[in-house]
């Protein structure tokens, strides 16, 4: 799990979030509920809705082998879930941004 994040607080989640395909798809919900509980949520540690970290580790922390982890963010992107970004050059970091986090997440609801 991410270092940083403050395992006190909540996630929302919507009943109508099993209509969608990646709710059908057991490893791939599995993958954004993670991305979800990851993400920066306050902009004094961050952009609100990304996280950094490495596939290496969220590969660790969900138990599956690299190639799934990258078959599942591969289908995240595709359905416009996510966008993500993988620096090479030594660092090997993955900058992972969930589309419309505040729509997800906003207090205001």
């Amino acid at each position: 799990m991410a270092k940083e994040v403050d395992t006190k607080g909540y996630v929302k989640m919507y009943r109508k979030a099993q209509e969608d395909e990646v709710f059908k798809n057991p490893y791939a919900w599995q993958l954004f509920t993670y991305c979800l509980f990851n993400a920066t949520f306050d902009s004094r540690y961050g952009e609100v809705g990304t996280l950094i970290t490495t596939k290496k580790d969220i590969a660790n922390d969900l138990g599956i082998g690299r190639p799934a982890l990258d078959k599942f963010m591969n289908f995240l992107k595709e359905n416009k879930v996510i966008d993500y970004k993988t620096y090479r050059g030594g660092i090997g970091k993955t900058e992972i941004k969930i589309l419309n986090y505040k729509k997800y997440q906003d207090s205001s609801m």
